[in-house]
């Protein structure tokens, strides 16, 4: 094996980001998003004091505050903006195989063992769970004495989905080494709050498994985004990682001459509260059928309810097992019976939340948690998809299907480090107003799709007038998601995401022609691509169309079958003795060249690197042309081309030979909007470079992730932010460390 260091071809440039400058900002936008949460939490807290005051009214008319009816717990939390009664209700109606989360516990398959350990979940639920219960000895962290006090057998299911264990093995939760903390449901969305994942500490997933009861409701209120909905996406959007899982509801099980709704039209347009949320994941129940193998195996439960939202987002986003699941019940420690609802699924997919978020984290451990956007994402991505292609109202993406979301966290290439062959990108990225996020992209496999999904956890939206069915888009920050094809003449072909037709077209199979406006989660599938480079691009809808509050979006995205990516716009030299340099890029890892070039007329796309790898087999052809890109996906370091002038093979290709310096140079100098630095190593070795000004006051600071290998390299500075002066810049290695003089026009 060969090794060509990167002076040979090219000079390699990287952006070393100023952290100085950066660190006040930050302080400042944390001071800001505490203060929108003492603001969020202070506006809650008046309006559940207001609840608590209109239940006492409403009692006072008559109106009972518990109810308990067909197995439902009900319990009166307040009015409506018309001052009529809300009720919230309980939604009653073999998980881990059918959406396959036995697969990643210990023999499953995977090679994991992954059940929750060390991670808790939130539970919010009519009232106390029975926590002397065999499934549930020692799983309740805490439920205060101030809370609901009643033992509820709705609850105490649950808690035994998520989480259960020590009891009967078929009812053994879904994370079931997890821990509970438990709350009734009345001050839910302060208590969801103070709980969620800080950073440090918290849940990283809230299961409410309940609804406003229908009985109660009026024609508008279904589908309606209302302040419940803007309450819990403010919620999310002030805690990242917090995702909220909720119940879609079991209102196609109610007679319709009860609740005229459910059959106005056909059992669509049934959500209410928080199941229009944006941010909120929205769960459908399903049945599985007889053969247990096939990914297409389930149907939607009769009960449970169908979207849309009044302004046609896909909701339901996702559908799990809630028939016949057993589990924990109240009346006594050894009780167990079959539950069934759209509740049950909500703690099936809240589970399954908890065993990803845990495994994304023993993958990565020097990272945090996943992001809920990136939930959403994953899920949304990977789900069995049912009936025509594409999401819709009844199963929204379909089946929550926890091998396929854990196999695509092993194959994330974002980090890797290693020369395993890995297929799938994750990552997290935050949007400015004036930019959009391009992705270059060749798949793995022409005969799987190339697919592309984003989410993002969007700001609270505005709240509508009481008219039915208003279809004005709830979403505030607005991205578009498209996938180009460039085809080898130049031209492109444009894919687009998957929408639905809304209040007009319930029944409608997706469509894919247009821009979505309306979702926060998308997703472009091309079934069958080619092996050519596709641009993924995502941008906000429109640059005057501010994105709101802090003029930045962050989203994640999730991109399977890739070969290799680069971002950014492609740049090309003429020839490899001329330096490149780009002002967004960083240092990545290693390119390995295999394939073998026979046309001279190929071009061949590598992933760029420190050094280039060719493997034993590889050779190029007098003429060919090749360019290389970098991996894993996230910055174009610099593209070169490079035409053969002679038959170059892996045997015979010299490893080039870096002149010893013993310093490094600036040029140009003086610099004006960047500085470049030359360094050459005579071993592997960090980098530190700081900048300080005239008085010796230390401007910025920043140091390599990693080592960089023995070699010449050429890193480009951003010095816009720079005031005209004199400066001096330091480099420190494991060799040397010295300091050079700067002067910035």
């Amino acid at each position: 094996m060969q090794k060509i260091y990167p002076k040979s071809f090219l000079g390699i440039a990287v952006l070393f980001f100023f952290s100085s400058y950066g660190q006040k900002n930050d302080e400042l936008q944390q001071q800001l998003q505490e203060r929108e949460i003492q603001a969020f939490r202070s506006k809650i807290n008046q309006y559940e004091q207001q609840q608590r005051n209109e239940v006492q009214r409403l009692k006072s008319l008559g109106y009972k505050e518990f109810i308990s009816e067909n197995g439902n717990e009900k319990q009166l939390v307040g009015s409506d903006e018309k001052g009529k009664p809300m009720y919230y209700m309980t939604l009653n109606a073999g998980a881990a195989k059918m959406t396959k989360a036995d697969n990643l516990y210990s023999g499953g398959g995977l090679g994991l063992n992954i059940t929750g350990s060390n991670m808790i979940i939130g539970q919010w639920d009519y009232s106390k769970p029975r926590s002397t219960h065999l499934l549930l000895n020692g799983k309740i962290n805490s439920y205060n004495s101030s809370q609901n006090q009643t033992i509820s057998r709705h609850s105490t299911s649950i808690a035994g989905t998520l989480a259960g264990n020590n009891g009967e093995i078929a009812a053994r939760g879904i994370a079931y080494e997890a821990k509970i903390n438990a709350y009734d449901w009345v001050n839910d969305v302060s208590e969801m709050l103070a709980e969620a994942y800080n950073g440090i500490s918290g849940i990283l997933v809230a299961n409410n498994s309940y609804g406003f009861d229908p009985l109660y409701l009026q024609t508008y209120q279904f589908g309606k985004y209302n302040f419940t909905a803007q309450s819990w996406d403010n919620l999310m959007y002030l805690k990242p990682y917090l995702q909220i899982v909720k119940a879609a509801g079991n209102a196609r099980g109610i007679d319709p001459n009860i609740v005229p709704q459910v059959s106005a039209k056909n059992g669509y347009d049934l959500l209410e509260g928080a199941g229009i949320a944006k941010n909120v994941l929205v769960v459908a129940s399903a049945k599985k059928n007889v053969n247990m193998n096939s990914d297409e195996a389930f149907d939607v439960s009769t009960f449970s309810s169908y979207g849309p939202t009044d302004d046609g987002r896909i909701k339901p986003d996702i559908c799990a097992p809630g028939e016949n699941i057993y589990s924990s019940i109240e009346t006594h420690d050894a009780a167990y019976g079959d539950y069934k609802g759209t509740s049950s699924a909500a703690a099936v997919v809240s589970g399954i939340i908890t065993l990803l978020q845990q495994y994304y984290k023993s993958v990565s451990p020097s990272q945090s948690y996943m992001f809920s956007s990136t939930v959403r994402a994953l899920l949304a991505h990977t789900a069995n998809d049912k009936g025509s292609v594409g999401p819709d109202y009844i199963y929204g993406w379909g089946l929550a299907d926890a091998k396929r979301a854990s196999s695509a966290i092993y194959n994330n290439i974002e980090g890797t480090t290693n020369n395993q062959k890995k297929t799938t990108l994750i990552k997290e990225i935050q949007l400015n107003q004036d930019n959009k996020y391009t992705l270059y992209v060749v798949p793995y496999e022409t005969s799987q799709p190339l697919s592309a999904t984003i989410s993002w956890t969007d700001p609270q939206g505005n709240l509508v007038n009481n008219n039915v069915d208003l279809n004005n888009p709830n979403v505030i920050n607005d991205l578009d998601l498209k996938i180009i094809k460039i085809n080898a003449s130049g031209t492109e072909i444009t894919h687009y995401p998957w929408k639905l037709g809304g209040m007009s077209n319930l029944t409608g199979a997706a469509t894919n022609t247009s821009t979505n406006n309306v979702d926060t989660i998308e997703r472009v599938d091309i079934k069958t691509p080619e092996k050519v480079t596709y641009k993924i691009i995502v941008s906000p809808k429109t640059n005057t169309t501010l994105l709101l509050p802090s003029g930045n979006q962050t989203f994640s995205i999730v991109v399977s079958n890739v070969d290799f990516c680069y971002k950014e716009d492609l740049k090309t030299l003429v020839s490899p003795t001329n330096d490149i340099t780009t002002s967004q890029t960083v240092l990545a890892k290693q390119i390995v060249a295999s394939n073998k070039i026979v046309s001279p007329v190929q071009n061949v796309e590598y992933i760029a690197s420190r050094d280039i790898v060719l493997l034993p087999g590889f050779h190029a052809q007098q003429g060919v042309g090749f360019r290389a890109f970098i991996t894993p996906c996230f910055d174009l370091i610099s593209v070169f081309r490079y035409r053969a002038q002679e038959r170059v093979d892996s045997e015979t290709l010299p490893i080039s030979n870096s002149s010893t310096l013993g310093h490094f140079t600036l040029f140009p100098n003086p610099a004006k909007e960047e500085v470049n630095i030359r360094f050459s190593l005579q071993s592997e070795s960090p980098i530190k470079i700081s900048i300080y000004d005239a008085s010796g006051k230390l401007i910025s600071t920043d140091r390599s992730s990693d080592k960089f290998p023995k070699g010449e390299f050429i890193k480009t500075i951003n010095t816009r932010s720079l005031q005209q002066g004199v400066y001096m810049v330091s480099i420190e290695t494991f060799e040397y460390k010295e300091t050079k003089k700067l002067i910035i026009k």
